[in-house]
């Protein structure tokens, strides 16, 4: 009798094979049926272990089967294969009034013959049902611990002061600003790419169409086979957004998969973890990879936006010394500048001055609309 265990494939790399077993047994609830079919459908080694299992347990099935067939036929057919080698015997007719063996008057010589046949199969049927119960014994487990142990190992990448960008194993690129952790396998195993992150990061994902990549943030997941994309779950109002550049992306909640949004190039869809809404737009904001590429565009822009962008590219608090310099507007491109070039800027623009101190940069000036 198999028991039901209180713990997993984590702890015990043999539970699988529990499971099967006390599947083919009849013996799984209806819970544990779905997590073996969900097992199976994971991952494609696992589908081929389940598949090898099956075949052995049909196998031995069918031999078990074999082993009970009607004894009163079997009977017939072994007495008139000998009785090609039996002609010193005397050629009484054969007849089978019952299923008992037994019955069939023949010499002792050739009885003993067929009974030593007979033993001899069932010893040979004995040993290969034996023999195929130690193999998936010692054999599964063995693939199971070899999986366990040489499993690919979890990498961690932590942008702390400045930006980080890493290629992964298979060929795509990832870029995280300063803050953002992301998660990922040494090697991609099974049918897709997953990673989780934390933070801002921009992906420029390696084409593989039978190998979706998956990225994992939060409640909401996102994939793709082979594009760009940029991700923050760090927004103020909502708990992830993705940005598309190139490529098609779908977006969805990890706990609601049949509702997906399709995002292409342009697109951009907010997800919040108080529900399992998507809000999808087009990307109004010109400088959301500016933290990446240094390329700051500004078109009449009021001057707080112009210190909030600030200080996310350069991850220095700038400042406004009096709300009234928000009137100041500017219309300008930065491509690739210091943080000190584009204050110089700013200052002899809008007639600034600027002052740092041991909490960041300070902006102070009379303001642009002298009559407020």
């Amino acid at each position: 009798m198999y028991y039901h265990r209180q713990y997993n494939m984590e702890t015990n790399p043999t539970y699988y094979i529990d499971l099967i077993t006390r599947y083919f047994f009849a013996e799984a609830t209806p819970e544990e049926i779905r997590e073996l079919e969900t097992w199976v459908m994971t991952d494609p080694a696992n589908a081929t272990i389940f598949s090898a299992y099956r075949k052995t347990w049909e196998t031995i099935e069918n031999d078990r089967i074999k082993s009970s067939v009607n004894l009163s036929d079997e009977w017939n057919i072994l007495v008139s294969k000998l009785k090609t080698h039996d002609e010193d015997l005397p050629n009484a007719p054969l007849q089978l009034s019952s299923p008992q063996p037994s019955i069939v008057h023949r010499p002792s010589s050739t009885v003993n013959r067929q009974s030593s046949i007979v033993n001899r199969q069932s010893k040979i049927l004995s040993w290969s049902l034996r023999a195929a119960a130690l193999f998936l014994l010692l054999a599964i487990p063995t693939y199971f611990f070899y999986r366990h142990f040489n499993a690919p190992a979890e990498m961690t990448l932590t942008a702390t002061t400045d930006i980080a960008e890493r290629t992964l194993p298979d060929g795509t690129t990832v870029t995280l600003n300063t803050g953002a952790t992301m998660t990922c396998p040494s090697r991609f195993e099974g049918s897709f790419r997953k990673v989780t992150l934390q933070g801002e990061a921009w992906f420029e994902v390696a084409h593989d169409k039978t190998k979706p990549f998956i990225v994992a943030a939060g409640n909401a997941r996102i994939r793709v086979v082979g594009t760009s994309f940029f991700v923050n779950t760090n927004t103020s109002k909502a708990n992830e957004e993705i940005i598309l550049s190139s490529g098609i992306v779908k977006v969805y909640y990890e706990n609601n998969p049949e509702k997906v949004a399709t995002l292409y190039p342009g697109d951009k869809a907010e997800l919040y973890a108080a529900g399992d809404a998507i809000i999808k737009t087009t990307n109004q904001d010109v400088n959301f990879l500016a933290w990446k590429t240094k390329h700051l565009v500004f078109n009449n822009t009021p001057l707080n936006e112009v210190a909030a962008l600030l200080t996310r590219v350069y991850h220095t608090s700038v400042r406004l010394s009096d709300d009234r310099l928000s009137d100041c507007r500017i219309t300008t491109t930065f491509d690739r500048q210091s943080l000190e070039s584009v204050l110089n800027v700013l200052k002899a623009t809008l007639d600034l001055q600027v002052r740092s101190n041991g909490s960041g940069i300070e902006l102070s000036g009379h303001g642009c609309n002298r009559n407020k």
